[in-house]
């Protein structure tokens, strides 16, 4: 079965953990952080799951056409995130979060990764496009985040997606590096929605 996108439950957060230790050398979140971006933040969280072969075999069985949202059912139960602890721990691939600030129509991409062995299959541009649009669809009109200016392929993958480079934060990270923010104005994806 393919991989899928669904907001990250808390049963979701040792992957999570797991998952920015093996992305990033430093910098990266603990459970504790993770935690409150999943289930409290003013913030939105996607993972890209990988579903385990008794899930996608039951998908199979019940239906031979089943749709995304079968497929979402299937995968997290209902009820409220704070209510799926039982939901079986899934492969996750990638994340990214989203934070949104009251009252601002812009909105920030705090957080993306994806797992190394997941690269390379179009994974980091589902999730991007899937982030921008809960974005507009918070009303926001623009989305700001900071990448490491080392990380070349995060950068390609961003002005691939219309962001720009509109400032640079020397000495942002941990090991001292520098970062580039980067911004793209989401209004003909607004529009878009509108239409």
């Amino acid at each position: 079965m393919n991989p899928i996108l669904r907001p990250a439950i808390r049963a979701d957060l040792d992957a999570l953990v797991e998952l920015e230790e093996v992305s990033f050398d430093s910098d990266w979140f603990s459970r504790r952080q993770l935690s409150h971006l999943v289930l409290r933040a003013n913030a939105c969280t996607l993972v890209v799951i990988q579903p385990d072969e008794e899930a996608a075999s039951s998908l199979q069985s019940s239906s031979a056409a089943a749709t995304s949202g079968d497929v979402i059912a299937a995968l997290w139960p209902a009820g409220s995130v704070e209510q799926d602890d039982a939901t079986p721990l899934r492969s996750v691939l990638g994340y990214g979060t989203l934070l949104f600030r009251r009252n601002s129509q812009r909105a920030r991409l705090y957080s993306f990764c994806l797992h190394p062995d997941a690269r390379g299959r179009g994974l980091a541009q589902q999730l991007l496009s899937e982030l921008e649009r809960l974005a507009c669809e918070h009303g926001c009109q623009q989305l700001d985040l900071e990448v490491h200016t080392g990380n070349a392929p995060a950068i390609a993958l961003y002005e691939r997606h219309g962001f720009v480079k509109c400032g640079r934060l020397t000495d942002y990270y941990a090991d001292g590096a520098s970062a580039w923010q980067m911004r793209k104005t989401l209004m003909a994806l607004v529009e878009a929605n509108v239409v």
